[in-house]
């Protein structure tokens, strides 16, 4: 499968081995082939990547830190759980966050990046019609890239790149239902304001997802 997250996140403190083992770990958490609560081994991942111990390791204490395994002495290591109000309060930071991401990416944008948005909202809203999250997931990813290089800011970048991993993985455990469709269509309407340059309607459609998210997380948990 093609990669779930923007190539700028292989970046940082990682040498390029480790970063491939993040990248590859990452999207199998991100797409449930490492289920919440799974025990993975280094190394059998290792085996698995061609790699060592080392990279596998330094890859597993980044996903740690992100809060999508937890490294436990004597014990392993475990896939964490889909926590619901985690969830929550995630979208607080794509309220704060990603939202400042948003405008300045929408603002910065140059004619080419808007003319790959508007490609990317037509392949997402066709996955979406298919009920291919893989491909959509994949579509969403070059957008966020795109945004992320348009902004400029590597604290805002930086900042996020857990936050959609988290919120991708919890949209995969979604699939079938009808919560995860508007949330696909609503994205939709936040990509084609993205790409239109239009930072009003970009912050109405963030705040609308937001919010209907919200609202469905809430309601399963009562």
């Amino acid at each position: 499968m093609a990669r779930q997250i923007p190539k700028t996140q292989d970046a940082g403190e990682l040498d390029p081995l480790a970063a491939t083992a993040y990248t590859t770990i990452l999207d199998r958490i991100v797409r449930l082939d490492l289920p919440p609560g799974s025990l993975i081994s280094e190394n059998s991942l290792g085996r698995e990547m061609g790699l060592s111990r080392t990279p596998v390791r330094e890859a597993l204490k980044r996903l740690e830190r992100e809060y999508l395994v937890s490294i436990m002495p004597r014990r392993g290591i475990i896939v964490t759980e889909v926590d619901l109000r985690s969830q929550i309060q995630l979208l607080e930071m794509r309220r704060g966050i990603e939202m400042r991401l948003l405008l300045r990416g929408t603002e910065r944008a140059s004619d080419g990046q808007r003319a790959e948005m508007k490609r990317l909202a037509s392949e997402m809203e066709a996955a979406a019609e298919a009920n291919d999250l893989k491909s959509y997931v994949r579509h969403d990813a070059e957008f966020d890239a795109i945004v992320e290089e348009a902004c400029g800011n590597r604290f805002l970048t930086q900042a996020m790149w857990p936050v959609h991993a988290l919120i991708r993985r919890y949209w995969h455990t979604q699939v079938g239902t009808a919560g995860l469709r508007e949330a696909l269509d609503l994205h939709v309407r936040v990509v084609r304001a993205a790409a239109d340059g239009d930072t009003d309607a970009v912050r109405q459609r963030l705040t609308e997802l937001c919010d209907r998210t919200e609202t469905y997380i809430l309601d399963q948990m009562r």
